[in-house]
């Protein structure tokens, strides 16, 4: 059924947008919308730091080399942060999530994340039970980061680990050697008592099954609360993607492959514990990565800093860079379409969720799911449905067609 495989959700977006063209807005819409009362008070924000001393091989995305002691761009975010501080949609909104990503925001010294952060609560009200995240590598996050980050409610760590192969991290560029790696993760345990995610890359340049295989039991002796699996993407960019161009390496990437690792490695990780949580992550059953499910629900997502994006109601937008923001209004029928891809991530899909998204359409989506489910991609049940491995494999292609169906219908 399918030839090319969608290996992350933004696949499944750029098709809603190839669909539905992208309507702009203007500044004003935005902050005017701030001054009235949210109809939801629940809500996220992300926090984006486009900086990293180290840009691993397999990177082309909105980050650069730190060439700089981050003073000036600390600044900046204060002085964003401080721009909500007096409106009322902010004031009467509890924050269920915070986000910070990267980049890597632990690249900040500890007295520039402590002025972040004070801002940042200062001018946001969190829920009682909310997540706060901080993306980071092991070697930028310092004894004395941590105690800064734990002091203002950082409640959970995504690490990018991507291999504990020696070979493998030397080819993505990653710092220090799986024995480093595996005592600084044990060291964490005992200094943080949040929840410990860490970051997967299978497929990568002529990796071996069995490093697939010691990826998965590594991870599983370690027992982070959830794990992020992703085939490696190759960017036009990246340095590996730039090695690829001038013959330096080769890559002879085959489907089959590419599914078979996938495979090997949900296989092993499952014996660990793990079950999954999502296309691209397992979890222990002690992270249900609440920022994602917000993301996916199209709950509001405050945007700050360079290369974040977010949402407010129906506009959407994202700071191009410090001056420059783009405004985009989600007409109902691009509203419907993201919905029903948030909601076809999760290994279970209940048909009360997706009946609450395309309405009088369910019959139609359902005779596409029977026949999904004659292909051994899911399994009906009565009230939901599951994906098999097969399905999980292809899930972001599945959400696409899924997201096709539901367009056709509603044109």
């Amino acid at each position: 059924m399918f030839n090319t495989r969608f290996k992350s959700h933004h696949d499944v977006k750029d098709v809603i947008t190839s669909k539905v063209k992208r309507k702009i807005s203007l500044p004003f819409k935005y902050w005017s919308l701030l001054n009235k009362d949210p109809i939801d008070i629940d809500g996220g924000i992300y926090v984006h730091t486009p900086y990293c001393d180290k840009i691993c091989s397999f990177c082309n995305m909105n980050r650069k080399q730190l060439d700089n002691d981050l003073e000036n761009y600390t600044n900046y975010l204060v002085k964003e942060i401080n721009k909500y501080k007096f409106k009322n949609y902010i004031q009467k909104k509890r924050f269920s999530v915070v986000f910070f990503g990267g980049g890597t925001p632990t690249i900040f010294k500890p007295h520039q994340l402590e002025k972040i952060l004070k801002a940042l609560r200062e001018t946001f009200i969190l829920a009682e039970n909310f997540e706060f995240t901080f993306e980071t590598t092991l070697h930028n996050l310092t004894w004395e980061k941590l105690e800064v980050m734990k002091k203002y409610g950082v409640n959970r760590l995504s690490i990018g680990i991507q291999t504990f192969s020696d070979r493998g991290r030397k080819l993505l560029n990653r710092t220090y050697d799986q024995k480093w790696v595996k005592n600084r993760i044990k060291e964490l345990r005992t200094k943080f008592e949040g929840l410990v995610c860490i970051d997967i890359i299978y497929n990568y340049l002529d990796q071996t099954e069995e490093e697939v295989i010691n990826d998965a039991k590594i991870a599983g002796e370690l027992s982070p609360d959830s794990i992020s699996f992703y085939s490696l993407m190759i960017h036009e960019g990246s340095k590996i993607s730039k090695d690829l161009n001038t013959g330096e390496k080769t890559f002879d990437y085959q489907l089959e492959r590419d599914r078979k690792l996938h495979d090997i490695f949900l296989n092993t990780i499952e014996k660990e514990g793990y079950n999954i949580l999502e296309h691209t992550k397992v979890s222990k059953g002690t992270d249900s990565y609440r920022y994602i499910k917000n993301v996916h629900q199209l709950k509001d997502l405050i945007p700050i800093g360079v290369g974040a994006g977010g949402r407010v109601s129906n506009i959407e937008m994202f700071n191009l860079n410090k001056i420059v923001t783009f405004y985009a209004t989600d007409s109902p029928l691009s509203t419907k379409l993201k919905k029903l891809s948030g909601a076809t991530q999760y290994e279970f899909v209940s048909y009360e969720s997706i009946k609450n998204i395309v309405g009088d359409h369910f019959d139609e989506i359902f005779k596409l799911l029977k026949d999904l489910e004659k292909e051994e991609y899911i399994i009906l049940f009565d009230d939901k449905y599951q994906y098999t491995r097969k399905g999980t494999f292809w899930g972001n292609n599945i959400s696409a067609i899924l997201v096709e169906k539901l367009f056709e219908l509603e044109k």
